[in-house]
């Protein structure tokens, strides 16, 4: 291998539907595209660089930095003017001069990428230095690309991932996987690159962003994908260490528990994966990327097993060289595996946090109510079994997702649209009702209950309502399984403004002389009669063979059809 280094950048418009393109020249006849390079033969303009390439797994960007030395300055002003009117691309083309093949074919090419930021400066070296820091362009897409998207049938996670790249314009790579499916999902998020984390975490795949393609699940470290030469200390291992380290991708707190006989087994510690990690430095070869599949001789020590790319700096320097520095990790196909130290692992531990911070104090959560202690004992409030451990495949477990029996939340109230001293609205509560939980200040322990909703798992029927009813339905008797059966009462008004009540008896009092006192529970009746009733003493009753009293304390009664009355005063009765 040569080691007389080559280069060449090229900075040109971006390509960006609706926008007009075309070439924009400068006042020194020099205009974009624009070639520049250490090889007379491959660029407008012959200068020295130094190129920085950082790729790396997940959800993130590749990113690079390009110092170009002594570009002439209104070289610098027609790039600044550019960027600042129009999206600008800078594809980075490393090798050798005696290597013709990353000269003049696409195997020299690293990256191609946005620009983000021009800066003009002029060292101590008395050098002028223009700075051109970016983003490969798929990942800049899909991180600045807001998707939303629904599907009302089930789907598979794969054609969802699909459909989320293809919104920013970038591809899913084949052989991409990611097991299960969807039902009844929504995305909307304001990065299709967070859009598809967020999936890749939920399946527990990887995930990696290069050459403006997605690649997940078995296409990452997929040995159909190797790294394009070997690493040998004969040829081109520059240095070397071996680690082992935490895997630092962000795990849930609470994975679903395996069971026996349905019975949950105990709980264990949720301990990080160590992976063995080596990393690497070698003479910089153009087509390195994160996900290949390494292969090393010439070393001991090495696992045996699958090594992956997961960190790759291209480190283009004119005083020292073409060197690449790799992190090599264990992992097999499809693996999910990250181990990232500096600022990479600052930031997956911050998020680690973030995570698990949003997980322990969670706003909204779900319950099942195992006990209810009511208001006749001053509470109003029940106790609960707390929290869950969704499947990767359930997209709402708040109903597809059962809850979890480890622990109780301890005699949380319930909340009613009006509660005041002595009064309030009081909705039955039962033991295994899925109760929707809002915690005060995300403390677990200041928990209220909101309403409850039918779960689906286990399945609670609904009602059969019909658009616009007005429908409250109640049990009269719980069966073993203590759920709702045999009769039950309703008040029902439909879209219509007509009114159903079915009770098993009816007691309606009229008249201020006559109600309790304020925060006195009424005795209903339970003798499937009905009876009305008002505060002068007269009574209307229906007793529970169907015969009909009107009574009065001594009081007329009339009885007309508008053409004949009869009234009862006293002892005369009297026809009109």
């Amino acid at each position: 291998m040569s080691f007389v280094l080559w280069y060449r950048i090229e900075i040109a418009e971006a390509e960006v539907p609706g926008l007009p393109g075309g070439a924009v020249a400068g006042g020194s006849g020099l205009g974009l595209p624009l070639a520049v390079s250490n090889d007379v033969l491959s660029g407008s303009l012959v200068i020295d660089a130094d190129i920085n390439v950082t790729m790396t797994d997940g959800a993130a960007v590749d990113t690079f930095e390009i110092s170009l030395i002594n570009l002439p300055g209104q070289v610098t002003e027609l790039i600044k003017n550019t960027h600042a009117a129009k999206p600008v691309n800078a594809t980075i083309h490393l090798g050798y001069f005696d290597e013709p093949t990353t000269r003049t074919t696409t195997t020299g090419q690293v990256l191609v990428g946005r620009i983000v930021s021009v800066t003009g400066s002029v060292g101590g070296d008395g050098l002028s230095r223009t700075v051109l820091c970016g983003q490969e362009e798929g990942g800049y897409l899909l991180r600045s690309t807001p998707v939303e998207q629904d599907r009302r049938v089930g789907t598979e996670l794969v054609d969802l991932a699909t459909s989320l790249a293809k919104a920013a314009g970038v591809q899913l790579a084949a052989g991409s996987t990611i097991g299960g499916g969807l039902r009844d999902f929504t995305v909307r998020a304001g990065s299709a690159l967070d859009a598809l984390g967020a999936l890749a975490a939920r399946a527990d795949v990887p995930l990696v962003v290069r050459d403006r393609a997605v690649h997940l699940g078995a296409a990452v470290g997929a040995f159909t994908d190797p790294a394009p030469v070997v690493f040998d200390p004969d040829t081109n291992l520059v240095a070397l260490s071996s680690s082992t380290a935490e895997d630092t991708g962000a795990r849930p707190a609470f994975p679903p528990r395996p069971a026996v006989d349905d019975v949950p087994l105990p709980e264990s510690a949720v301990l990080p994966l160590v992976r063995t990690t080596l990393e690497l430095t070698v003479l910089g070869h153009p087509g390195l990327r994160v996900g290949q599949v390494a292969a090393t001789t010439g070393l001991s020590g090495v696992p045996t097993g699958p090594l992956r790319l997961s960190h790759v700096v291209h480190s283009f320097r004119v005083g020292s060289g073409y060197t690449a520095q790799l992190r090599l990790i264990a992992a097999r196909p499809g693996e999910r595996a990250q181990v990232h130290t500096g600022v990479q692992g600052v930031v997956d531990r911050w998020r680690d946090v973030l995570d698990r911070s949003r997980e322990d104090h969670p706003a909204v959560d779900l319950g099942e109510v195992t006990e209810y202690a009511p208001g006749a004992d001053g509470k109003h409030m029940a106790s609960l079994y707390y929290g869950q451990r969704p499947e990767p495949g359930v997209a709402a477990p708040s109903v597809a997702g059962p809850i979890d029996t480890a622990v109780e939340l301890h005699d949380k109230p319930v909340v009613s649209p009006f509660a005041f001293h002595k009064t309030g609205l009081v909705t039955p509560v039962y033991p295994k009702m899925r109760a929707v939980l809002a915690h005060n200040r995300g403390d677990v322990n200041d928990a209220m209950i909101t309403g409850f909703v039918w779960p689906d798992n286990p399945a609670h029927e609904r009602p059969p309502n019909r658009p616009g009813d007005h429908w409250l339905a109640l049990p009269t008797e719980l069966g073993a399984d203590d759920l709702p059966r045999g009769k039950g009462a309703n008040d029902l008004t439909d879209a219509a403004g007509q009114r159903v009540i079915q009770v098993a008896a009816l007691h309606v009092l009229v008249g201020t002389d006559s109600l309790p006192e304020v925060g006195t529970r009424p005795d209903p009746p339970t003798d499937n009669s009905i009876t009305i009733e008002h505060q002068s003493g007269t009574m209307i009753t229906v007793d529970s063979g169907g015969a009909v009293t009107i009574s009065t304390a001594d009081r007329p009664i009339t009885l007309t059809n508008g053409s004949v009355s009869m009234k009862l005063d006293g002892s005369s009765v009297a026809v009109t």
